[in-house]
Order: structure tokens, then sequence, then C-alpha cells
């Protein structure tokens, strides 16, 4: 039953009530959303935002019908009381401005951007997507390691098509990866939320040295410590830690506090864990030394860029559906556990093995001096 937001006068969907001049919404949706003033008024001249779908610290995301198309997507908005925030504001457009410029099929799409100064608020008409979260799928069920390769395939071809532009995300984690299904039942990976993206040679910077922006669970050890000069490689991090997960069913760096300085620490100063796949995952070899690949601490020990991670995973993507088929004829069982490569020193190991010289330097010369007191 759709109703009126104001009087609640029955009507039809998302069609203008005569008395109140808002548009109809169905009731439940209203309740859900206690009464949010935005459902049934109309944003940017077109769009009727129908309910509400999620809420961030902030934004909202409501599902919207176009008013003359009768288009449904997702309208993404930034709350009212952060308009007076040029950093944000500025953030939000370069989300647009970053979208529109990736189309792809795994990256969803953005419709139009626009201010609405009749509600104090920025729009994003967007691609409605429905489906799940990878971070779903790796919390409840998990697919098949030739599905989850596929899934992680789609992911490196929508970050390849990124980073060709010069375009890094920057935070891409599970839950920034929705699953949705095709005209033939069959699920595809978008990518989504691009909020902080970087374009590479951008006029303003929106992010300030010493500052780390990103989830600690999948950030990189650069921008652990708050580097600005960044490049494909954070993604290419982010990427080798979502598919350590996938693979083994943990993320590699955790904090049994859940702090994240222990966690962003541990991603700086910790050796990769081995990675041991789940149970039911039978993996090459070629895949683990990937995901290790991807998580080296020094960004030019990583892959480029996620163009290269696609050609590679490709590759083992093939391999790995041999490996599955000849373990599953019980021709092949391997338990053996790939052990990560030794990391090369970097410009963290140098400062401790110098702290840790001048400390050996400074009981040597004690006890030099302890000797030659017992002599005198």
């Amino acid at each position: 039953m759709a109703v009126c937001p104001v009087c609640s006068g029955e009507g039809e969907l998302c069609q203008e009530c005569p008395k109140c001049h808002k548009h109809y919404v169905e009731a439940a949706d209203l309740r859900k959303a206690q009464y949010d003033e935005l459902l049934g008024d109309i944003v940017g001249g077109q769009y009727v935002p129908l309910a509400l779908i999620g809420e961030g610290g902030m934004g909202k995301i409501y599902r919207a019908q176009a008013k003359y198309t009768g288009q449904v997507i997702a309208l993404k908005m930034l709350k009212s009381e952060y308009m007076e925030d040029e950093t944000l504001r500025d953030r939000f457009f370069r989300e647009a401005q970053v979208v529109a410029a990736l189309d792809h099929p795994h990256i969803v799409k953005l419709y139009s951007c626009a201010p609405d100064p009749a509600h104090n608020t920025i729009f994003m008409a967007m691609e409605l997507l429905k489906g799940r979260t990878l971070f779903d799928i790796l919390s409840k069920s998990v697919p098949d390691v030739n599905t989850m390769l596929r899934f992680f395939l789609e992911i490196a071809d929508a970050l390849s098509e990124a980073h060709k532009k010069g375009v890094f995300h920057r935070d891409l984690k599970p839950e920034n990866v929705f699953i949705v299904k095709d005209d033939n039942d069959v699920e595809h990976v978008k990518v989504l939320d691009f909020g902080f993206a970087r374009l590479q040679g951008a006029a303003k910077k929106l992010t300030m040295a010493g500052v780390a922006f990103g989830t600690p669970h999948y950030m990189s050890p650069e921008q652990c410590m708050g580097m600005i000069d960044i490049t494909a490689a954070v993604d290419v991090y982010a990427f080798g830690v979502m598919l350590f997960q996938a693979v083994s069913g943990a993320v590699p760096y955790d904090s049994p506090t859940n702090s994240p300085m222990e966690v962003m620490h541990a991603q700086v100063y910790d050796p990769i864990p081995p990675c041991k796949p789940r149970p039911e995952y039978h993996v090459s070899k070629r895949l683990i030394e990937c995901i290790y690949k991807c998580m080296s601490k020094e960004p030019k020990d990583r892959y480029p860029d996620c163009s290269a991670v696609y050609a590679d995973l490709k590759e083992i993507a093939k391999d790995n559906e041999t490996v599955s088929a000849e373990y599953e004829r019980k021709t092949m069982v391997s338990s053996e556990v790939i052990e990560p490569p030794p990391a090369s020193p970097g410009k963290n190991s140098y400062k401790q093995i110098i702290i840790l010289a001048i400390l050996f330097a400074l009981l040597v010369a004690a006890a030099i001096v302890l000797v030659l007191q017992l002599l005198t």
C-alpha cells in the first residue's frame, strides 16, 4: 500500500498526491525510515526517494525512481550538516567524477550528479545494485574456489580499468565489492564506493601528509604510515589481503582488542603470515605466491598495477581448475603450506637494524669500560 507521507492518503506508488504535492511511498518503507522528510519529495527536479536503503556518518542512500522515465536508481546524498565542509563536498564531487570516467561492466554506473539547493545537499544518481557484498559471502556462504577466483578476476579487471585511467581506489575491501546476478542468473562483481579514490595528477589533493585513509585490515603499509604520494600499489596490496582472506578464511593481520592502531602497526612491521587454504579449497602454489607478491611490504616488490595482477591471475585460475579436478579424482592431494618469502629490508627494516647496531655498540663500549675499571 502506497501512502502520502504528509496526509497518509492512499495512491499509486511514486505518483503525486493532489492535496500535499508529495509522492506516494510504501507505508512500510516510510515507517522503516522513521518518516524521513525526503521520502516522497523530489530531488534534482526528477528523482523521488522511495526508501532509505543505507546510511553512513556523512551520507544516505535511497532507492529512488525517476519521475518522468520510471527508472529505478540508487540516490546517494550528502547530509546537509556537512555541506559547509569544503573538503567533504569536493570529495563527493571527486567520487562522481571518478565513477563517470570509469565505464566498465564491473564498476557501478553513475547517471548524474548535481547540487540540490532546495534540500541543501549534493546527490549522485547511480545504478541500483541488488545482491550481496563480498563481505557477506566471506562471512556466510563461501562459493567453490573456482567461482571465488572468477569474482577476483572481475575485481582485478575493474581495477585494471581504473589504473589505466590514473584512478586509485584506496579503500578496497569486501564491503565495497557487490555481487549481483545478470539476466541469466550468473553472479558478477561490481566495485563501488570511490569516495577515497585518488586521480593521478589531480590539481587539488584531498588528503594531508601523515593522515591515514582507508580501512586498517586492508591498508597498505605506506597508507598506514600516512604517506600521500601513493600509487596503484595500494590497491594491489588490498586486493592481496582480500584474496588471502577468501582463500584462508581470515584476514592476515588482526587485533585481539579490535585496535585499529595494532592492525596498522602489523601491516607495517609484521611479516606476511602463511596463507593456509580453507579445508574445502585446493589451490595451486602459484595462487599462494600471487597473494604474497600482492602483499609485499615494499610497493616496488608488488605487481605494478591490477592489469599485471589480472594477467597473472587469469593463468593461475586455469591452473587451479586442473588442481581442483585432480583433487576430485583423488590423484593429487597436497597439504603443503607455502611459506611467504622473507621480506626484503625496506626503509623501516633499515631503521630497526641501525637502532640494534647502536645498542650493540653501546653494550660493547660499556663492557670495555667495565673491564678497564676492574683491571685498574
